[in-house]
């Protein structure tokens, strides 16, 4: 039985504060996501952990941002060497947001991606990484 380990880090660089929507968030399990991620920071270190996978959508409503836009941060890691599967998606309800960029290195080649804000994987890898939100440059 493998043990999925993944710390993620939710880099905010809008002048808007990001609040987490508990009800539109998924699979959260006891990982510390913030509540709030403050205008111009960093919320890192939110690590969470499975026995057969890692698989989170968390929901950020962008604090008066007019027209209204949320932010889907979702991240899905399951399987084994070779095969081990990573899909990492940022969307927006609204317009992306310049900027916004992800990355994960859990794949046998750390990905970043910033004109799709999909990653989506099936190689040798590790089930334990860290994965980068980015919103806004």
């Amino acid at each position: 039985m493998a043990l999925f380990n993944e710390t993620f880090t939710i880099v905010n660089n809008t002048g808007y504060t990001l609040a987490l929507d508990k009800v539109g968030s998924q699979n959260l399990g006891d990982g510390n996501w913030p509540a709030s991620v403050a205008a111009h920071s960093t919320a890192g270190n939110i690590t969470q952990s499975g026995s057969f996978s890692v698989n989170p959508t968390a929901v950020y409503q962008l604090q008066g941002a007019s027209p209204a836009n949320t932010a889907y941060l979702h991240f899905y890691c399951a399987g084994l060497d070779p095969f081990l599967h990573v899909n990492m998606t940022l969307k927006f309800s609204g317009s992306v947001v310049p900027g916004s960029s992800i990355s994960e290195n859990n794949s046998l080649h750390t990905q970043t991606n910033s004109t799709t804000l999909v990653i989506s994987t099936t190689d040798d890898g590790s089930s334990q990484g860290s994965a980068t939100f980015t919103i806004g440059s």
